[in-house]
């Protein structure tokens, strides 16, 4: 139960910084104090009835005008000023702040990433956002593509009157959503969505150029470190908690599909396992007291709870756990676990620079890891005494009459309990499945794009419905829900805020883009399965699982916003910093697929005058992570427009990058096996490449993590090759096909076979440095002379001699490009051969 007194302060810190949005959108020069307390005011009746007796407006309203004067002093003003200061440190100096007065320079938001260093020297161009709403309509948005608020200033990228006027019209409809005291957490959600939508792109501060921490952060931030602060025990003053929740191994259980098409299920089974750990985020929220403002960071597959030090702390924290070790077990039969660990910290240590934002983190990761090893540990060893019966799983599986064996489920080959069989949807066989593996497939499905509520049984074992909320019907029964992708402007309309759909209802970005089909009903938005993609190729018939992940993230984390100048690493920038990053792998990611189905992108790289091979299957993207997969003919292309548009989301930070694995397979191929090689096959890429005796060049070599020089690189066919030669081997590969496919220039599919042979022979070479492998350079010689001149030793084409030239000069060096040339020459010939296959 949520006291009066913690709305009071939660109103407060939700609305004390308020008026910078109306001052960003309407120019008044009047601080933002006063239009904090003004906006209150104008919606007295709702609020008061959300807040309760007495006159508790009025509190709130003080609390809002008072939380920069320095002269005034009460415990929840106390409170308030204090999370002020941890959520943004570094604006203590200044009395008012950043009244219009002397300080209304900076309007727009910067992005932290032209702001991360690791270890270069080099000056990042600072970028900016322009002010739109947070919507999937317009994922461009999300990239910062302005170098100074100069471009900015021309008022096409500034949120006018009408803006603010539509922001409180949709307050007031979320503010008269709340009917009683049940609803107030359901309320907080809405508002953080609401707050979300406008303010994500508004600084929190215009007092200097670094505008970096968006005002959204900075306010739900404010809001969760107040509460924790208040919820503290006197005892333990300026202590709080900083809690990592985990999902450990969720790749492993994804992948673990024995189906020959297990398209639908592979989407459902990603998609659950986030709606999972989203769930279990919100048991700690309700067992520890708090609202979704304590959440502070949410991706791939961990939560970050700010939360109180108090005396019942570890009870309430064990208690969460073992809710959800109670669920996973019951439903999972300990294929899944979660593990969780908190690391107590002083506020004041963080206040006065003597501990950082990011070291915490490090910290409570630390411990975090140390659990990884302890799951389930309450359950199999109880109170500190052990008992070897725990041990053993007491269940009774399904049988067939007359048979001893057991029922394996027909998608992951495991054995099923009794009375969890349920029937494989869509077949005519008699394919028995696990109850869960339906609620997977329920959701892998229905294509999640926007506004789709995703019901579920109140003990999480049944999924119930998945339905856009237009055609969602209420339940009769207990259940809980989650609001996937939620279209904002559509979910914030009167109509949809009066449903009873989003009481209790938690909020999840995905990202869940398909290609689809039209089936042989001409149902649309059918998932498309691998066989049917595999015959889009624009050669031989392959796929490709594409897995990538960003580099140095922690260490992005924890060190990337400090320098010598200044400590950058306050908590509501690290949240802002997480919150970005979440942006690119949910609405962006969604959005760049959809125009690269479309063919949009297909100039931005190398045009190969082919787009029908551009299908694409999201897997799984959150956090720092993703895994994609597509026709091969096309996944090269992918991977090079995927990360120039990375590039662009970051700054162009060569220290912020992203490596990858190209992972080849028939489509019949368990995907499993597959799962397992592109996991190998990434390790390989950031190990190949990365920056040799990196300890002992940390001190010196400014350009270390940049990447050229660190790990960015992608694995294709067993060939480590930097990400910034993707475009080189697109080329090449395109002028070698556009030959093969030319019979006057006698480039033959034998010509390449030779290629490839002599390009392996290379390789081995400059592994071992066998000087019996040179022997590669005189056959070479010979087939150009004896296949490709003319007696006349000219060449049939003279096109292609600058190229079979150059290769005639490998190993030499004696150029970069020759270099060039000589690294991905085996890779590229090996695309020529896919390319040309079947052609």
């Amino acid at each position: 139960m949520i006291t009066q007194e913690e709305r009071i302060l939660l109103f407060a810190a939700l609305f004390h910084d308020i008026g910078k949005f109306e001052q960003r959108c309407t120019n008044r020069h009047v601080p933002h104090q006063e239009l904090g307390a003004q906006l209150i005011d104008e919606f007295k009746m709702q609020i008061n009835k959300i807040l309760g007796d007495g006159n508790p407006i009025d509190q709130v309203k003080n609390l809002i005008m008072d939380h920069h004067n320095r002269d005034k002093s009460y415990n929840l003003l106390n409170i308030l000023k204090f999370a002020d200061y941890l959520s943004a440190s570094e604006r203590v100096d200044f009395n008012e702040e950043d009244d219009f007065k002397d300080k209304w320079s900076h309007k727009f938001l910067s992005s932290l990433y032209s702001k991360i260093y690791l270890n270069s020297k080099d000056v990042k161009k600072t970028r900016y956002y322009e002010h739109k709403e947070l919507s999937k309509k317009d994922y461009n948005t999300l990239v910062p593509a302005f170098e100074s608020e100069e471009d900015l200033k021309s008022g096409n990228h500034t949120y006018t009157n009408a803006t603010f006027n539509k922001f409180k019209s949709e307050l007031k409809s979320v503010l008269e959503f709340y009917e009683d005291d049940e609803d107030f957490q359901s309320f907080i959600n809405l508002i953080l969505i609401l707050f979300e939508k406008y303010m994500w792109c508004i600084p929190d501060f215009t007092g200097s150029d670094v505008t970096d921490i968006s005002l959204f952060n900075h306010i739900k931030d404010v809001a969760g470190i107040s509460h924790a602060i208040l919820k503290s025990d006197n005892s333990n003053e300026n202590k709080l908690n900083l809690i990592i929740g985990d999902l450990p191994g969720i790749q492993k259980y994804i992948f673990n599909v024995s189906l020959i098409k297990p398209a639908k299920v592979l989407r459902g089974r990603s998609i659950y396992v986030q709606i999972l750990i989203r769930q279990f985020a919100a048991i700690f929220l309700r067992c520890l007291g708090l609202t979704e403002a304590n959440l502070i960071m949410f991706a791939g597959g961990k939560f970050y709870i700010l939360a109180q030090e108090s005396e019942n702390f570890k009870s309430l924290f064990d208690d969460a756990k073992n809710k959800i070790d109670s669920i996973l077990i019951e439903n999972f039969k300990y294929q899944l676990s979660f593990s969780a660990a908190y690391q107590t910290f002083d506020y004041n240590s963080l206040k006065n620079g003597q501990e950082t934002f990011g070291g915490i983190i490090d910290k409570t990761s630390y411990k975090l890891n140390q659990q990884r090893n302890k799951q389930f540990s309450s359950v199999l060893f109880g109170k500190n005494s052990f008992n070897e019966n725990n041990f053993i799983l007491d269940a009774d599986y399904v049988k067939r009459d007359g048979d001893s064996d057991k029922v394996k489920c027909a998608v992951t080959g495991l054995p099923i309990n009794m009375g969890r069989e349920e029937k494989l949807p869509d077949t005519d066989g008699d394919e028995i499945i696990d109850r869960q593996v339906l609620n997977e497939i329920r959701i892998g499905q229905n294509i999640p794009k926007s506004n789709v509520v995703v019901e579920f049984s109140e003990n999480y074992d049944s999924v119930l419905q998945v339905e856009q909320i237009k055609s969602y019907k209420q339940s009769d029964q207990k259940v809980r829900r989650i609001l996937l992708n939620p279209e904002l402007d559509e979910l914030l309309k009167k109509e949809n805020l009066k449903k009873e759909i989003l009481r209790n209802t938690f909020i999840l970005e995905v990202a869940n883009y398909t290609s689809t089909t039209v089936d042989e009903n001409k149902r649309k938005n059918n998932v498309m399965e691998f066989d049917q993609m595999e015959d889009l190729n624009n050669g031989a018939k392959f796929m490709t699982l594409i897995k990538g992940d960003v580099d140095n993230l922690g260490l992005i984390m924890s060190l990337g916003l400090f320098d010598d100048q200044k400590n950058l690493t306050a908590i509501s920038r690290t949240t802002t910093l997480s919150n970005h990053l979440k942006y690119f792998f949910s609405f962006s990611l969604n959005g760049f697929l959809t125009e690269w189905e479309r063919g949009e992108y297909v100039k931005k790289t190398v045009d190969d005058g082919y787009i029908n091979d551009q299908k694409v299957y999201t897997v799984f993207a959150g956090g720092d992570d993703l895994m994609l997969v597509c026709p091969q003919s096309s996944s090269l292309k992918l991977v090079e427009a995927l990360n120039n548009t990375f590039n662009n989301f970051v700054c162009n930070n060569k220290e912020v990058h992203i490596s990858y694995s190209l992972t080849n397979f028939k489509h019949n191929t368990p995907i499993r096996i597959v799962a397992d090689m592109a996991e190998q096959n990434q390790k390989d890429a950031k190990s190949d490449l990365m920056a040799k005796d990196m300890l002992k060049r940390i001190d010196y070599d400014n350009a270390l993590f940049n990447a050229e020089n660190d790990k960015a690189a992608i694995k294709l066919f067993d060939t480590s090759i930097k990400n910034n030669l993707i475009n080189n081997i697109l080329t090449l590969k395109k002028d070698l096909v556009k030959w093969e496919k030319d019979e006057n220039n006698k480039v033959s599919q034998g010509v390449l076979r030779n290629l490839l042979y002599f390009a392996k022979i290379m390789q081995d070479y400059e592994r071992t440095k066998d000087t019996q492998l040179l022997m590669w350079h005189p056959k070479l010689n010979y087939m150009i002379n004896r296949v490709l001149k003319k007696n006349n030793s000219e060449y049939h084409n003279p096109e292609i001699e600058p190229f079979f030239e150059k290769s005639l000069m490998l190993n030499k060096k004696d150029s970069a490009e020759d270099i060039v040339i000589e690294q991905i020459l085996y890779p590229v010939i090996c695309e020529t051969i896919y390319g040309t296959r079947n052609s």
